[in-house]
Order: C-alpha cells, then structure tokens, then sequence
C-alpha cells in the first residue's frame, strides 16, 4: 500500500508539473527592495486558472509588510490579493506561498510592495540601530530577505511587463475626459473642462487622509460660479488598499452642460514619488480622473487653460493680509443672491487664528463664519485651511472681517506657505451667472433709528454716555461687546436711572459669553424690563484693547464695542 501511495503522489507531482510546464510565465517580480513597488502586466487569452507562486513575509517577519495583488486593468478593481497562508515557512522571517485562482479572459497589473510596518516594536539599542539602518540602506538587516522576494504567476497568456502596464495606464488616462494623477509631493493641479451636453461622469479620485481630514484630495466646480459640485471627503471614501490613510472615491454623478475646473492638491509626504508606507492598490491613479460614462459623449467633452485666481463679479477682497491685522469692508446687497466666499487661513488643533467672519451692519449677528471642522487643506504646511464655498445672503447690508495673529501670514511664513498664498484672507463674489454689478452698492453707516440708545466703536480710555426716557413699562434688548477675565469687566456698559442715579442693570462677567477671538472678548445679549423713567446708558473703558487698538485678538464684532439698546417685541404696560 505504501509503494502504492508513493507512486500515485509521484505520478500526481508529475502531472502537476506537466501542467505547469505548459503554462507561460506572465508575471515575474523579484528583488523588491525596502520601500518600493513594483509592478508586472498579463494578458489572459480566455477564461481559466493560473498559478500563483511568491515568497513574502510571514508573520513573523516584524518590522516590513509585504503586499501582493492584481488589478483588472480596465476597471482597477482588485481581482485577487495575497492572503496570509503560506504553503510552507522558511527561517528569517519568509514563507513561500501558492495559490490557483480563476480569471476570466482580459488584461491585468500585478503589483508587489514592501514597505515598513506602520508601528515598530524596538526592545533594544541596537534593534534600534538596525531600523534605523534598513531606512538609509534600503534594505538594512532584511536585505538578503529582500532578494529572496518574488512574485510569479503562470497561466496561457502573454506577459507585457512593467512598460506595458505603463502604456496601458497613459491609454486609460488619455481617454479620459482629465486625469490629474500620479502626482507626488507639494503639488497643486487644475485642468478646466467643458462639457457641450448634460454627461453622466464617472470620478475616480485616490489620495490621503486620517482623523477625519483629507490632506491629498480633489474637488471639481462650476467654473462661472465658484460652486463645487463635487468634492472628495473623508467620509465619503473607502480604504484604497495599502497604508490606512490611503483613501479612495469612485462614484458616478450628473453634471448639466456648463464650464467646469477639477482641482487636486497634495501635502509634503506620501505620494507617486516616494510612498512613506504601503502605497494604495492603484499608485499610478494617485489624483483625480474623470470619464464619460457613455463613451460616446466623449466628443462632448473638451478641455481647456483654467485660471482660478481670476475671479469675477468680486463683491468684497480682503486679501494679502499680513501679520497681525485686522480689517473689514462692507457693503449692500440691494437683492438677495448667492455669493462664492473663497478665504485661506491659518488654524491648527481644531481651532482657527488667522481667519474671517460675516456680520449682519443692521442686527450685529454673524451670518457666517470659518470654522476649523468645516475648512479644508489649503495646500503647503498642514495648518493653512482653507473655505471655498457658496452661501445664500439676503437683501441687507452686512460687514466682513478678516483678522491674522502674529505669525504665518502672506509674504512673512513661517512654514510652507499654501498653494495660492495671494488669497490669504478672504473674498467674496456674486455667483449667479446673472449676476448683476448693479445689485451690490456701498454701505453707508447710518445711525440707528430703532435703537433707543447706542455707543459703539468705543477706543481706549474712554466714558461715554447717552440719556433716553420710556413713557412706559417697556422689555429692553442690550447688545454689549467688552473685554474681561478672570471674573471681571474692564470694558463694559451699565444703565442708571437719571432721577435716583441707582444702578439698573450693569454688565457682569459672569453673565457675558464669549464674544469671539480672544478669550477676553466679553458678549452680553439679553433683555430685561424697565419702569417708564428717564434714563443714562454708560460705557467705559480702561487704556488697553478696545476699538482700533487691540492688543489680542479683535471681537467677531469689532464695530459693536460698546453698548447698544433697542425696545423689544413685547410693550409691558
């Protein structure tokens, strides 16, 4: 029996290997180095099995990860990927593994990476030695490992190899309507395109993010407007294969005929030119591409020059803006519309110290504001940010701030500065294609006549003060922007009673909240009932920060400091 078993396993090992022999080689990648990638192409000429034959690491190969897979090469969906269970261990870390998979008739890529494992144990100094000398050698104490890496595949086909994989990606991406991809480090692209007719398009955009931030993304807008139509999101991604961070978008949308630009922008590390972990399953598609769905709207698609930093219809430009300012400008919407707000800043931790702001002239309200968690990556060092968006603003008068802190500003950075640097500050434009110059006009300040008292715009080292007299019991609203810490009022407003000279109402901190930038920036906003009487409202101030003359961080509302009193809904009688 035994003599009988033997001979069926050699006759069974024969047979395999018969078959083997008759498949072609169509991949062969061997010697991939530490940090790299490296990539093969096959032909399948009808539906079958191949053979899959590598030499990767094992688990217990600590400190590299070795990635194997093939992707179909028209869909760049992943068609099969290395799992770890190996047919047999070998010492220093290595396994050979073998696998049969069915693929049907078609062009494929196959791709091996080895790169770094994204956390290192190192339990002594000269562990730590050797890591640090696999990073500058390239290969370090793995690098007889890094020989013995390979990754064959054996079917009945044709091999292409690394240059066809190559003319196959560039055929792919010159079909495409853009493809703003392998792109690497500290780029910032843009392509415009036109579509004639309404196209369904399909976006296939790779790049990086983590804790819920993209650093390497890509977004597309309306040309005429300003708006964007699409944008990749954190949220929106899937794992792109390779290193966590590594994240990807493919979705088809509806554009309607118009003028269109797509936009993609990367950070200083992990892209095509140098991969600082394991690269994404499609390296080469790193950036944005766009196809028509229906190929044949393709020939109503075209391309052109687009210039992004000329913008029309601009209604306010706070731009340029250098450390430690702050300004404003305001205007009048003589009709409602939506408005393109385009602004860069500086923001870090969640929290933003050079940015603007949006105040309604007439109520003292902010309509908008840039917020760290709704800016994006502006492009340069990690904490420039960015808002490029379109708001609906209603007929009305409005004021829009922009403030910087004391560093990190347009011609005076600290770091690298963002893809457009001239932009630092913020701007706003009319963003109906019908939009009329017409419907924007100057704001005159004027003094407000609903207000039963006002004092505003109060400087340093002053005591203001203005009478007025309620026939009635009447409820009052107090609008009161002033500065204090640490549980008291430096700058801050009171109302006596002019025939008793009794205190009706003073300011107290505990009762304010914060009035925006600087912690000390005090807001009251609240209503209370007064007697029919005849009144005196004050604001003082002591020598430091007030309107004009800050020494932090101005207030949301810079022109609000001080006091303003207006009656309320309700007439107590």
């Amino acid at each position: 029996m035994k003599r009988i078993a033997f001979a069926l396993s050699c006759l069974s090992l024969l047979f395999f290997s018969l078959s083997f022999a008759q498949q072609n080689l169509l991949t062969d990648i061997r010697n991939v180095g530490s940090y790299e990638v490296k990539s093969d192409g096959f032909v399948l000429d009808a539906n079958q099995d191949i053979t899959i034959n590598a030499v990767a690491a094992s688990d217990r190969f600590r400190g590299v990860s070795t990635s194997l897979w093939i992707l179909d090469k028209d869909s760049r969906e992943v068609v099969w990927k290395l799992k770890k269970s190996p047919r047999r261990t070998r010492s220093r870390g290595l396994a050979d593994y073998e696998e049969v998979v069915q693929l049907p008739k078609g062009s494929y890529e196959a791709y091996y990476a080895a790169y770094p494992e994204p956390t290192e144990r190192i339990e002594s100094f000269g562990e730590f030695i050797d890591f640090i000398a696999g990073k500058i050698l390239s290969g370090g104490r793995h690098s007889r490992e890094y020989r013995d890496l390979e990754f064959t595949i054996h079917g009945h086909g044709q091999q292409v190899g690394k240059e066809g994989v190559d003319r196959w990606q560039m055929d792919l991406k010159k079909g495409a309507v853009l493809s703003l991809s392998a792109l690497w480090d500290h780029e910032y692209q843009h392509q415009g395109f036109v579509l004639e007719k309404p196209a369904e398009v399909m976006m296939y955009a790779i790049g990086e993010g983590r804790d819920d931030v993209l650093y390497d993304y890509g977004w597309i807008v309306n040309a005429k407007t300003g708006a964007r139509v699409w944008e990749m999101t954190e949220t929106g991604t899937q794992h792109a294969g390779g290193a966590s961070k590594n994240r990807f978008v493919r979705e088809t949308i509806s554009l309607p005929a118009g003028q269109y630009a797509a936009f993609f922008v990367t950070d200083d590390s992990h892209s095509y030119k140098e991969w600082n972990a394991s690269p994404p399953y499609d390296p080469a598609f790193w950036g944005i591409t766009v196809w028509v769905k229906d190929e044949a709207m393709k020939k109503f698609a075209k391309t052109y020059e687009y210039k992004p930093t000329e913008e029309k219809n601009i209604i306010v430009d706070l731009t340029r803006m250098r450390d430690d300012e702050s300004r404003s400008k305001s205007f009048t919407l003589n009709n409602a519309m939506n408005v393109h707000i385009h602004a860069v800043g500086e923001g870090q931790n969640g929290e933003m110290s050079d940015y603007g702001w949006i105040v309604d002239a007439s109520s003292r309200r902010k309509v908008w504001m840039m917020r760290y968690n709704e800016t994006d990556y502006a492009g340069g060092d990690k904490k420039n940010r960015m808002v490029d968006q379109v708001i609906h603003m209603d007929k009305g008068s409005y004021i829009v701030h922009f403030v910087t802190d004391g560093s990190h500003s347009y011609q005076s950075w600290n770091s690298t500065p963002p893809y457009e640097p001239e932009r630092w500050g913020i701007s706003l434009a009319g963003a109906d294609e019908r939009f009329d110059p017409k419907d924007v006009g100057a704001y005159e300040e004027r003094e407000n006549t609903s207000a039963l008292a006002s004092i505003v715009r109060v400087g340093n080292d002053e005591r203001r003060r203005k009478e007025f007299s309620l026939s009635r019991e009447s409820d009052i609203q107090i609008y009161s922007v002033g500065e204090g810490r640490n549980g008291e009022m430096y700058d801050y407003g009171w109302i006596e009673d002019a025939n008793t000279g009794k205190t009706v109402w003073e300011m107290k901190y505990r009762k304010t909240e914060h009035a925006g930038g600087a912690e000390k920036n005090r807001l009251f906003e609240g209503t209370i009932t007064l007697p029919a009487s005849r009144y005196i409202v004050f604001f003082e101030t002591d020598g430091t920060h007030a309107y004009d003359d800050w020494n932090d961080t101005p207030p949301d509302d810079p022109d609000g400091w001080g006091i303003t009193l207006t009656l309320g809904n309700g007439v107590r009688r």
